[in-house]
């Protein structure tokens, strides 16, 4: 029987409060905030299915996938390859057990995930990548406490032409339509804690063969880091604490160009403005974030001003899992949705938990 990570949860947390006190006496000092972080890519690899390539596809999974991240009440939440309303919009679902049944009179999926405690906001170019805010941790700016905004995260243009990944049309001369990096400033009785979420280009295979991403990679990593000369809204870091989060579609230490490389080594590390507190094992290799990696880990979580420690709700397949945990969906009945656990929409992505304590004294 494989352990149940709500059980070692709490040997993780021990006695750390959640994040979001309200101001009072008795409230954590402003150089030791404690802020819950969860990144989640609950995409798929399914890209055939017409209707839901690569999304959560049934209700029941999609309703089982939000109990377990509500369960684990993070502050932040980066979710990654959400199903957007606009494109429920444009289907004419008649099944009631699928994601897309009847939009006009159901919550959209990013709500029905994380349920109404969260303010929601969504990159401004296709709507699929979405931070949430805890309503009593903080605010985003434009977004009502509790609301959902499907634009809600200001996202920079694409750095080189478009392309699209899933109908093969793309290579390293261009971006995947879908490949954003976006951002949003939250509100909290501390200060100002900026939130960078990221999902840039990806490698594939397209009609010219196998390419890597790289090259719009890059760029979009400098759109957040540096930002770029034609783009006067980027850099999407700020001088306020800042975290970054999401599937980088990278590994810096095994999946990476030359000029991703000194990218990350300027920003990250031992001479960066940023720790990467992506977990790892005790030989210090991060543990793989994805089904089938091969020990990649290619989903991260950056912070400035902060410490603490993470887990990856990962299965080990040879490659190394953090010890007690299983993917978020494991405990899920796989007799509900054809072919059990290995039906094609099965979530690929492991999900991060971190929790950081933030000092907010230098704002």
């Amino acid at each position: 029987m494989r352990p149940n990570p709500h059980v070692y949860l709490p040997l993780f947390l021990g006695a750390v409060l959640l994040g979001g006190c309200e101001p009072g006496d008795d409230r954590p000092p402003a150089n030791a905030v404690p802020v819950r972080v969860l990144t989640y890519n609950i995409g798929n690899p399914n890209a055939e299915d017409p209707d839901y390539p690569l999304r959560l596809k049934h209700r029941v999974y999609e309703s089982y996938v939000g109990a377990q991240i509500r369960a684990l009440a993070p502050d932040i939440v980066l979710l990654q390859e959400v199903l957007p309303t606009t494109h429920c919009d444009t289907l004419d679902e008649s099944d009631p057990a699928l994601t897309c049944y009847d939009p006009a009179n159901s919550a959209p999926p990013v709500r029905r995930i994380l349920g109404p405690d969260y303010s929601i906001a969504c990159d401004e170019r296709l709507h699929v990548e979405c931070i949430g805010v805890r309503v009593g941790f903080g605010q985003i700016p434009g977004v009502e406490p509790g609301g959902y905004v499907l634009s809600g995260a200001p996202t920079p243009d694409l750095p080189m032409s478009s392309c699209e990944w899933a109908a093969g049309t793309c290579s390293n001369d261009y971006c995947d339509y879908e490949s954003t990096v976006s951002a949003v400033t939250v509100q909290t009785g501390y200060g100002d804690l900026r939130v960078v979420h990221l999902h840039p280009n990806a490698a594939g295979s397209g009609f010219d063969g196998a390419y890597n991403g790289a090259p719009c990679r890059a760029l979009q990593l400098q759109q957040v880091f540096e930002g770029l000369p034609d783009q006067p809204d980027t850099p999407l870091i700020s001088a306020h604490p800042t975290i970054l989060g999401g599937d980088y579609n990278m590994d810096p230490v095994r999946m990476t160009s030359t000029y991703e490389s000194a990218l990350w080594d300027a920003h990250v590390g031992a001479t960066g403005r940023f720790t990467d507190f992506t977990p790892t094992d005790d030989n210090g290799v991060q543990y793989a974030t994805r089904r089938g990696a091969f020990g990649m880990a290619i989903d991260h979580v950056l912070a400035d001003r902060s410490s603490g420690s993470c887990l990856v709700f990962g299965h080990d397949d040879g490659f190394g899992a953090d010890p007690g945990t299983v993917p978020l969906d494991d405990g899920f009945d796989w007799t509900l949705v054809p072919d059990g656990q290995w039906y094609p929409g099965r979530i690929d992505h492991f999900a991060i938990l971190c929790n950081l304590e933030i000092d907010f004294t230098m704002e």
